[in-house]
């Protein structure tokens, strides 16, 4: 599951409009035949997806802002969702069957309160609340959750792993179109121009998915999260206490806390002695790094600051 956007991100996204997209490309539609089809009455079919198009969205959206705001998504989604597989390759199956999304844009599922997305195990779908802006943003992040829980030979069991496996994927290795796309979309004019350069990329003239969370993960390491509520990668709200900032377990990381550890314990060890142990009881890490769990976090912490520095984030 994936939360809604973080401090730093938070910050520039808040109460600013979107402006114009850009040329989509169209997929057929075809009529549902299955036993949903009175709530899904349409399917679109791609490589990658099976997408239900639920009629209360449309309804509620309109019919012409609900399909331009999903031929919108699909442009970038097939080549997302392939960089995912190519990331994971020797960690997942070559072959791929496609996942099956639907849209809840009337927020009609109760986590919807919590969750801007979510990936579902148990019944092997993926879900989007909200809208067309955090299907961009969190897309790329729920089908990691799909591959590496239901599609790997070895499903993903921790949280710590899902959640900060997903987040690396999502944020650290693929470029991650479906972000940049929304990023694109969005009038910055009104943010703080220092603030946003350091997190913007300049080739792609838009902000940097990857900078973003090294620099939220920055802002929690240093503790500007106690005394707040915060969704942990165990799935909870919880509040940041004083005694979880000073020896945070695994399952009460955030998701950029866990995904930055990931980060740093491959570029350290290496890829395979991460994603070939993300069934590693995060309390035992010291089995196969030979370290605590605490201490790695201490040296995580550390590499991030090194990260932001490199990059020019300067954290207030």
């Amino acid at each position: 599951m994936k939360r809604i956007p973080a401090f730093f991100l938070a910050v520039l996204l808040l109460s600013l409009p979107f402006i114009c997209c850009a040329e989509q490309t169209v997929y057929p539609k075809e009529e549902n035949t299955g036993w949903d089809k009175d709530s899904y009455p349409y399917i679109i079919r791609t490589p990658s997806a099976v997408w239900y198009l639920a009629k209360a969205d449309i309804e509620l959206l309109g019919e012409d802002a609900y399909y331009e705001g999903l031929y919108a998504v699909l442009d970038d989604m097939e080549d997302d969702f392939a960089d995912a597989r190519a990331a994971l390759e020797g960690y997942i199956p070559k072959e791929i069957p496609p996942v099956d999304i639907y849209t809840d844009f009337c927020n009609k599922a109760e986590l919807s309160k919590t969750f801007g997305a979510y990936y579902r195990s148990q019944f092997n779908y993926m879900k989007i609340f909200g809208g067309w802006d955090h299907a961009g943003r969190l897309l790329l992040h729920e089908y990691v959750h799909y591959l590496t829980m239901h599609c790997a030979e070895s499903p993903i069991r921790f949280a710590f792993w899902s959640e900060g496996v997903a987040d690396y994927i999502a944020l650290h290795v693929c470029k991650n179109r479906l972000a940049r796309s929304v990023y694109r979309r969005v009038d910055f004019s009104a943010a703080s121009p220092e603030t946003l350069e350091q997190v913007w990329d300049k080739a792609e003239d838009c902000l940097d998915p990857r900078r973003v969370c090294l620099a939220d993960a920055a802002c929690t390491a240093r503790g500007y999260l106690v005394g707040t509520t915060y969704l942990a990668v165990k799935n909870e709200l919880i509040e940041r206490t004083a005694e979880i900032q000073n020896d945070p377990k695994p399952e009460d990381l955030n998701y950029e806390e866990a995904s930055g550890m990931v980060a740093y314990l491959v570029e350290t060890y290496g890829k395979d002695a991460v994603l070939g142990n993300w069934n590693l009881d995060p309390d035992r890490m010291d089995t196969v790094y030979g370290k605590t769990f605490s201490e790695l976090y201490r040296e995580w912490a550390a590499w991030n600051e090194e990260q932001c520095k490199q990059l020019g984030i300067t954290v207030p």
